[in-house]
């Protein structure tokens, strides 16, 4: 199958960004956001999620790219077309010479003839006004011979020359109904990419938040320790390990604000915005009610396959090839594997159908196993929520120590931090669900997804 490479080399700039970080930006618009004129525009105003997605799909480069190639197509076409109207033009005039020529023989060995009888009647004509006549009139007939011979030769170099621009003709248009699908499929997966990012970025930032109070629990830990021992309360082997836990935790407190500062940058670059512009995001709510996935069924299969874009390919791959094996022009060969091509079709058919069953199955199991996920941390949250009361309650009577207390406070707000990841994860999985259904290819959410898994 003859297919556009837009995709898979989009796929890769992403894969290259999301290594090497800011090094080679992803995706990101052809030109940035004017800087802010004014202290007060200068400041960064919060973003929410909708904000965003609107601000990638209409400075994303990839959607230029896209746009740029379609017109690149669509001037092809024109000068094919131009092309089969100058092959029209050169077999009209060679039919208008060869009609010419043929008028002008007529009527020239018309003049002839009647030359040559009033010489007979008169009794002038002589054996050289007959062998003028004969030679005039082969030359006559031999110029309307040549007329159409090029005639001919024209029609056979013009119809080989249009099975070419036809083909070619054939192909762009293809091309053209590709472009368009990868053009609307990423201004739907972009919405997607958006979101993923985004609530990855949340949720980093809040594991930001939560790894520095936690450091600073480890340094207070710490700190204590160094007085017991100060006291020949604590051995050194106990400090040490204290001052290691503290030294771990500035390593993956760093490593946690280096990973957001990538995912910001990412979301930057495909707004069109400096990639290191702040960026203040509004945590998306968590408003989508748990429920199962539809049961998976023969209806729902069908559903999905007819409206997965490279099934119709398959069958255009086919219908040409099958074409092409009826054509009279063609050598044996050539008609042999125009055969095989169809025989390649329908095997890239079932295939293809296969893959989409396997794909359904994977993204109604995947959202019944976030449902769960999502179902099982709202019930740890809640049980923490009222543990956490408790311990508050009991810190006040002095049964619980400042210590104690900010660990316990950290032990509930990771369980909020787990509970607003499965929510997304959630939400992500009927998105991808309804992508599928709506016959959007995946393959740069994909790209994402496995890079931020």
């Amino acid at each position: 199958m003859k297919f556009y490479p837009y995709k898979k080399a989009c796929a890769l700039l992403v894969t290259g960004a999301l290594t090497t970080g800011a090094a080679v930006p992803a995706l990101a618009a052809e030109t940035k956001t004017a800087a802010p004129a004014t202290a007060e525009e200068a400041k960064a105003q919060p973003m929410t999620l909708k904000e965003i997605q609107e601000l990638v799909v209409k400075n994303n480069r990839l959607k230029t790219t896209l746009t740029l190639n379609q017109e690149k197509v669509l001037a092809g076409l024109s000068a094919i077309d131009d092309g089969l109207k100058d092959l029209k033009d050169s077999q009209d005039k060679a039919a208008h010479a060869r009609r010419d020529a043929s008028t002008s023989a007529s009527s020239g060995k018309t003049t002839i003839d009647n030359t040559l009888k009033y010489l007979e009647s008169v009794g002038a004509a002589g054996a050289s006004d007959q062998l003028w006549a004969g030679v005039t009139g082969a030359l006559l007939s031999g110029a309307v011979k040549t007329a159409s011979g090029m005639e001919t030769l024209v029609d056979n170099v013009a119809d080989r020359q249009r099975d070419t621009l036809e083909d070619q003709q054939t192909e762009l248009k293809n091309t053209k109904m590709d472009l368009n699908k990868t053009k609307e499929d990423w201004e739907n997966e972009s919405l997607a990419v958006t979101q993923l990012l985004v609530t990855k970025t949340v949720q980093v930032e809040n594991g930001v938040s939560l790894l520095t109070q936690k450091q600073s629990l480890l340094e207070r830990v710490c700190k204590i320790e160094e007085k017991k021992q100060e006291l020949g309360f604590s051995t050194g082997t106990d400090l040490s390990e204290k001052k290691l836990a503290v030294s771990e935790g500035a390593k993956e407190l760093q490593s946690a604000k280096d990973g957001l500062t990538l995912l910001k940058r990412q979301l930057n670059d495909l707004m069109g915005r400096e990639i290191d512009e702040e960026l203040i995001i509004t945590p998306p709510e968590l408003t989508r009610t748990i429920e199962t996935a539809p049961a998976y069924s023969e209806e729902l299969l069908k559903t999905a396959t007819d409206k997965n874009y490279k099934l119709k390919t398959l069958r255009r791959d086919k219908q040409q090839a099958e074409a092409d094996s009826k054509k009279n022009d063609r050598y044996d060969g050539q008609l042999k594997a125009s055969r095989v091509d169809m025989q390649l079709a329908d095997v890239s058919t079932e295939e293809e159908k296969v893959n989409i069953a396997n794909d359904l199955k994977k993204k109604l199991d995947a959202i019944n196993t976030a449902a769960a996920e999502y179902q099982n941390k709202k019930d740890a949250n809640s049980k923490a929520k009222i543990e956490w009361e408790q311990q508050q309650k009991s810190a006040k009577l002095g049964l619980v120590s400042a210590v104690e207390l900010q660990a316990l406070e950290l032990q509930y707000e990771q369980t909020e931090m787990e509970l607003s990841a499965a929510a997304y994860a959630y939400d992500l999985a009927w998105e991808e669900y309804n992508m599928l259904m709506n016959g959007t290819t995946l393959d740069i959410y994909d790209v994402y997804k496995s890079k931020l898994s």
